[in-house]
């Protein structure tokens, strides 16, 4: 019921013309200006669900660590790399206006946040079976999460009746950024011992507090010096978006963008090394009774802090470093019915490149029914990366300001009360505010 009142929702609230991460040469139809105030938007996408680490079992779930749930049915239920995103975009403002030539210019200031964390099947191998198997290659372990502002400037133009252009130049600064990563991650077992061969950074911005360093000069994470710089520049650099529309007979459209070409250069001024071999006991004691009595957890987090004790961050010198920002490509088309022009049938195709994941695409057709000047709704479904995908899309206008919202998402369902996605999943939420100026 809940979803059925958030998809009824979402449909009586996309704007006409660009959204605020859209294509930028929708923009240049646009014969009056507009003022966006605010838009949100939440993307979520993983590769795996709670249902590939949750089991039921007679009256009650248990972890695929359990003696009750077979290597096959755990293991089998994984990816080679399983990988979590977030991204959050908030565009606070953005004012649009049409030039004294054809074109049409826009300025936009936002904020992002992108966090994620990416672990390889490896580990859960380990924790399933044991290390019979070793060594094992780690080095797809990583965890990550950037902040960043936008400042951009966009110029959409029309070339003749049916052909319209747009570009959007974005300076990126950044705010704070963590990323830990390893080049050479192996695991190998002796008879009562793990070893590591690790060569791994960490990398903080100095945004808040400098960490302080121990007597052998490794990170100390329960000292730090200096006052805290929150908010604070700490990045620089910049994306470009392009994009084109292409109507080539009356109902019909065809466009296509390329969105976020670029990156960020940061100083990491909190940065560690691990480098060398590296020893310690970790489960090797572990029993089949306190698997069995899902006493897991407290093991691996006594682990956990054995592992970050021998493998300690050196403390090095400040670095730069430049990371890009999540690359985007889509393409549409929409075709107004010959005998009703206000109903369309739509298409469209996206694909997100990853530095640290592997990437996402889907593809979509749906249908949009549109009132200029009162309301348009829209509803689509297709295949992704993770499955079965499905959205709805709508806004509202009244006086001279327009609602607009969308969601979308994969089918698998929750867990109830609580909301983690069972299966895979990619969510959209998206909501904005913009007053027209006519």
């Amino acid at each position: 019921m809940k979803k059925i009142l958030i998809l009824i929702l979402a449909a009586f609230v996309a704007a006409t013309g660009a959204l605020a991460q859209g294509n930028p040469a929708e923009n240049a139809a646009l014969a009056g200006g507009f003022v966006r105030i605010g838009e949100f938007q939440s993307i979520s996408r993983n590769n795996v669900g709670a249902s590939s680490f949750l089991f039921p079992r007679e009256d009650k779930l248990v972890t695929g660590l359990h003696s009750s749930v077979s290597s096959e049915e755990f293991l089998g239920g994984l990816q080679a790399v399983n990988s979590m995103y977030n991204q959050i975009g908030y565009n606070l403002v953005s004012y649009g206006w049409k030039g004294s030539g054809p074109g049409f210019h826009t300025i936009e200031l936002g904020a992002k946040v992108n966090y994620g964390l990416s672990i390889p099947k490896e580990i859960f191998h380990i924790l399933k079976n044991g290390t019979a198997q070793s060594p094992y290659d780690l080095s797809a372990l990583r965890a990550f999460g950037n902040v960043y502002g936008e400042i951009a400037y966009g110029y959409a133009v029309p070339l003749g009746d049916n052909f319209s252009l747009g570009g959007r130049v974005k300076l990126l600064v950044g705010l704070n950024s963590v990323n830990l990563f390893a080049r050479q991650f192996n695991l190998t077992t002796t008879e009562d011992r793990y070893e590591f061969d690790l060569h791994a950074f960490l990398d903080i911005t100095n945004g808040s507090k400098k960490i302080g360093t121990d007597e052998a000069g490794c990170l100390d994470y329960t000292s730090f010096s200096g006052k805290g710089k929150l908010g604070a520049p700490t990045g620089g650099g910049l994306a470009l978006d392009l994009g084109f529309v292409w109507r080539p007979f009356d109902g019909f459209s065809l466009s296509a963008s390329l969105q976020d070409l670029g990156g960020i250069i940061w100083y990491y001024g909190n940065a560690g090394l691990s480098s060398g071999t590296y020893s310690f006991e970790g489960l090797k004691g572990l029993t089949t009774d306190e698997l069995s009595q899902e006493k897991i957890m407290e093991r691996l987090k006594a682990t956990g802090e054995e592992v970050l004790g021998v493998i300690k961050p050196r403390a090095v010198d400040g670095r730069f470093k430049f990371r890009s920002i999540p690359l985007t490509a889509s393409a549409a088309a929409s075709y107004a019915m010959p005998f009703w022009k206000n109903l369309s049938l739509d298409a469209s195709g996206l694909y997100t490149g990853y530095s640290w994941c592997a990437p996402y695409w889907e593809a979509r057709c749906g249908l949009s029914l549109d009132f200029p000047g009162a309301f348009h709704i829209g509803a689509n479904a297709g295949t992704g990366a993770y499955g079965f995908v499905y959205g709805v899309k709508g806004s509202l206008e009244f006086l001279s300001f327009r609602l607009y919202a969308g969601y979308e998402n994969g089918i698998g369902g929750v867990i109830p009360y609580e909301g983690t996605p069972l299966k895979a999943n990619n969510k959209t939420i998206l909501v904005g505010l913009t007053y027209l100026i006519k």
